[in-house]
């Protein structure tokens, strides 16, 4: 007949030094990277929507930067145009110097050789200002879109119009490159001519820096969204640190007492088999 001896105590000890083992390496994950949540089992419910917030709150990080870039661009365009006015304002004073019966045929000339020459730099200006390699003032950039969200379909629109100096100030069906102040008349309709050209060029100008303000505001807005959103998830996902630093010296100090436990079951189980032994 087989002689058996369980000693329960000493099963129930192993139980729960390895119960505690697994807690308390849990509780160093924790510690170790500061998050409450690093699995599923930690709080399910809990992972499904710090999971949601941390999304919204990168792709509005992304979207900042979007918003971010257009300003950029719109500030590229507006200090082009800036330009631009300045030039337009140059060929004014041209246009009025050229309005007096004082110039002579040689130095209307003259007049109009620097205006044809301004009025290049004017298309050039057009022609060159870019954008990551886009051209932003030959009125092709237009109905273009910028994500300024988190979700689908949160954009801002961003049209820029043509500056081209066939495209500026149509009166009468002349522009900027029909401009002739080799005669008095010639002049006196210049100036109209170039003041229409300020007028487009001011409207345009006017929109970039609507769009502008716009986006300004997006950023703002979606900065604070940002904040406010990191914080929810903080509150649910980030470790309490002083609570867990005193879950783990519990826990550290209930693993001596198991590990001690186990021993002196060890030694229980030891002496009951030298006593069945000596009879």
């Amino acid at each position: 007949m087989s002689l058996r001896i369980n000693n329960y105590a000493g099963q129930f000890a192993n139980i729960n030094l390895r119960r505690t083992s697994a807690a308390l390496d849990n509780s160093l994950n924790k510690l170790s990277t500061g998050r409450r949540i690093n699995r599923a089992a930690d709080d399910a419910s809990g992972m499904v929507i710090s999971d949601s917030l941390n999304s919204q709150v990168r792709g509005l990080g992304q979207s900042i930067r979007n918003a971010n870039d257009a300003i950029s661009l719109l500030q590229v365009a507006d200090g082009a145009l800036g330009e631009s006015t300045s030039i337009l304002q140059t060929i004014r004073e041209k246009a009025i110097q050229a309005a007096s019966d004082v110039q002579t045929p040689e130095s209307r000339q003259a007049i109009q050789n620097d205006i044809n020459k301004m009025l290049e730099s004017l298309g050039n200006i057009s022609d060159t200002t870019s954008f990551n390699g886009q051209k932003l003032l030959s009125g092709n950039f237009s109905g273009k879109q910028v994500q300024v969200g988190a979700e689908s379909g949160q954009t801002i629109d961003i049209s820029i119009g043509s500056t081209s100096p066939g495209q500026l100030g149509n009166v009468d069906g002349k522009g900027l490159a029909d401009i002739n102040v080799l005669t008095f008349e010639g002049a006196q309709e210049a100036i109209g001519i170039i003041d229409a050209a300020l007028t487009d060029l001011n409207t345009v100008r006017s929109g970039i820096g609507s769009s502008q303000n716009q986006f300004t505001a997006s950023v703002n807005t979606m900065m604070t969204t940002q904040v406010n959103l990191q914080a929810a998830e903080s509150q649910i996902g980030d470790l309490d640190f002083a609570e867990e630093t005193m879950n783990l010296a519990r826990m550290k100090v209930l693993q001596e007492a198991q590990v001690f436990a186990q021993v002196q079951a060890g030694k229980v189980n030891k002496a009951q088999i030298s006593s069945l032994l000596q009879g």
